[in-house]
């Protein structure tokens, strides 16, 4: 009988990573085949350009894991999975999402172990730390062990080295906020300039971590 860590592998297409396409970004096929070329082969649009989808699943679907992220009411779960994404994410957790769901991979939002543990309750076959990068880096560790039987995916704007961290401390899997096809620079971050040479580099950064052993 498949686990639900199972379950997430599958969707996620064994991978441990997935990156999270900004709704900002515009011309976002060039950087999801800059992802997909560099082996972070499951990607996440925003349930608000749900129309992207079918363009998403044609142009990549038979190289990576297509799947929506921030899908926050249960038509957007509902409409997601009808459209064919391979996995949805959602910041919240509630039992009218879970019924959207209808059993297929959602990952459900949390932060803390109540949190994660009412969710794995109602049914959630994963649960997201988010945002993971609020919390100190001791926080994995000290997490993980009090959720020892629920898939457990970090999400948030993670440098490699936390990441890594998550992965070491017995995440699944994590999502990357806008680090890898997006840079922070002393100005900020600019959603309307897409440099992919950067958005390579960034992705080569994560690569290894990306695949399980």
């Amino acid at each position: 009988m498949a686990t639900r860590s199972d379950e997430l592998s599958e969707a996620l297409g064994g991978q441990r990573l997935f990156v999270e396409v900004p709704d900002a970004l515009a011309d976002w096929i060039p950087a999801c085949e800059v992802v997909v070329q560099e082996r972070l082969a499951a990607f996440a649009l925003g349930a608000a350009r749900l129309e992207d989808l079918p363009t998403a699943l044609a142009f990549f679907g038979r190289r990576a894991r297509v799947g929506v992220h921030g899908a926050s009411t249960p038509q957007q779960v509902a409409d997601a999975f009808g459209a064919g994404a391979h996995f949805v994410t959602s910041p919240v957790c509630t039992p009218d999402l879970l019924d959207a769901a209808g059993g297929r991979p959602l990952v459900v939002g949390a932060l803390t172990p109540t949190e994660v543990a009412i969710a794995a309750g109602q049914g959630a076959m994963a649960v997201q730390i988010i945002p993971a990068d609020v919390m100190s880096t001791a926080y994995s560790r000290a997490l993980l062990p009090l959720c020892p039987d629920v898939p457990i995916v970090a999400t948030g704007r993670l440098e490699r080295f936390q990441a890594e961290m998550w992965l070491d401390a017995g995440a699944a899997a994590v999502g990357l906020v806008e680090t890898a096809v997006k840079a922070e620079t002393s100005q900020g971050i600019f959603p309307d300039v897409q440099d992919l040479d950067e958005a390579r580099r960034r992705c080569q950064a994560y690569a290894d971590l990306a695949m399980l052993n």
